[in-house]
């Protein structure tokens, strides 16, 4: 990962998301939306949960679960449950995680439909890609083998824009 030098950097490395891509948010659903989701599965609406749903939502690109317990400890939100809460909805299908070299795993929102990311190792914006060409080609590889194909999913790294941008 290139070292990016600026104002609103944060120890992670990852300069502050909403101050590069303002207009970046995960607002396909809605908290109500994802609040149902759970219970579909089995899950109670919880006020817990629900905070931590409102904060995933009010993310810009990739988050850690330490930073989603950090913003909800001070409203007496525990961190295992944000851990729990983040892990269930990845369980579900709505968020993935995403794995940025030997950093912490950082998670990115979805909506629950087939798709991949473009994930800037500068800023941490993470871009959904719908379009999947990757799964003809793999099953054309796995039927030459004899090879059944239960999922995929694939993350491509490097840098957006405007991180490339202010290395310039």
């Amino acid at each position: 990962m290139r070292a990016l030098s600026s104002e609103g950097q944060r120890a992670t490395g990852y300069i502050s998301r909403s101050a590069v891509y303002p207009m970046l948010r995960f607002d396909c659903m809605t908290v109500e939306e994802v609040l149902s989701r759970l219970q579909d599965t089995g899950y109670r609406d919880t006020g817990p949960r629900r905070a931590v749903v409102e904060a995933l939502l009010g993310r810009r690109g990739a988050f850690t679960a330490q930073e989603i317990a950090d913003e909800l400890t001070p409203r007496g939100i525990g961190r295992a449950t944000v851990f729990r809460t983040v892990n269930t909805l990845e369980d579900i299908g709505l968020v993935n995680r995403l794995h940025v070299g030997g950093m912490c795993d950082r998670y990115a929102f979805c909506d629950g439909s087939h798709h991949h990311h473009l994930v800037c190792t500068g800023c941490g914006a993470v871009f959904p890609i719908a379009d999947c060409t990757i799964g003809p080609a793999t099953s054309n590889a796995a039927q030459q083998i004899g090879f059944e194909v239960e999922g995929h999913h694939v993350d491509v790294y490097g840098l957006c824009a405007v991180c490339i941008a202010r290395l310039g």
